[in-house]
């Protein structure tokens, strides 16, 4: 049954975030528990967010573990990028699948059917293994746990996925692929590395 939220009411709510807890007032639907967050709500969340992003940005850290391999290949990319850090090339990765692939099923479709399985594989059974610990925003970090939470995955599994995938798409040599970074995704990656 698909409630319509007609019957609600203004109550203090709690939301459970990084050991902390934030507590503000939002309409909430009296037959099915809703939380019917306003424009309010959401910019008082978001500062709140801000301060502890301010205090302990440990809190907004993924720790991934790559293949030496990917670092190899992500180090050969960073030539073209001066002044780009591992971890800010690595957000910006994430940032690029999850704002423009993963909200178009047919670049995410067409993304996992391009994948050249002998770079996936370079990258994935290499056991030789740095650990990465990648920055990211509250917002994008919520968005993180959100995607991980639904997927059922860690954080750090999700977001080493998709840096996987896209390392693959970067430096394969297929025309294929080729053809598909740079008109599907290259453009968004240095946008927001510039903006970086």
């Amino acid at each position: 049954m698909e409630c319509s939220h007609i019957n609600i009411s203004i109550r203090r709510v709690k939301k459970e975030i990084f050991d902390s807890t934030f507590i503000a007032k939002t309409s909430v639907c009296n037959d099915c528990g809703a939380y019917l967050r306003d424009d309010e709500y959401e910019k008082k969340y978001m500062r709140w967010l801000g301060n502890i992003y301010a205090e302990r940005r440990d809190k907004f850290q993924v720790q991934c573990h790559f293949s030496k391999n990917l670092i190899r290949c992500l180090d050969k990319c960073l030539e073209e990028y001066p002044g780009i850090s591992t971890s800010v090339f690595m957000r910006a990765l994430v940032t690029v699948y999850f704002g423009v692939i993963d909200r178009n099923r047919k670049k995410s479709s067409k993304l996992d059917d391009l994948l050249d399985p002998l770079v996936l594989d370079s990258f994935v059974s290499d056991r030789s293994r740095k650990k990465v610990s990648i920055q990211f925003k509250p917002k994008m970090m919520i968005d993180l746990l959100a995607i991980s939470e639904f997927l059922k995955m860690s954080t750090s599994e999700v977001v080493e996925r998709v840096i996987i995938k896209l390392m693959v798409v970067i430096t394969s040599q297929d025309q294929k692929v080729r053809k598909f970074w740079e008109s599907e995704i290259r453009s968004y990656l240095e946008m927001f590395l510039k903006a970086a």
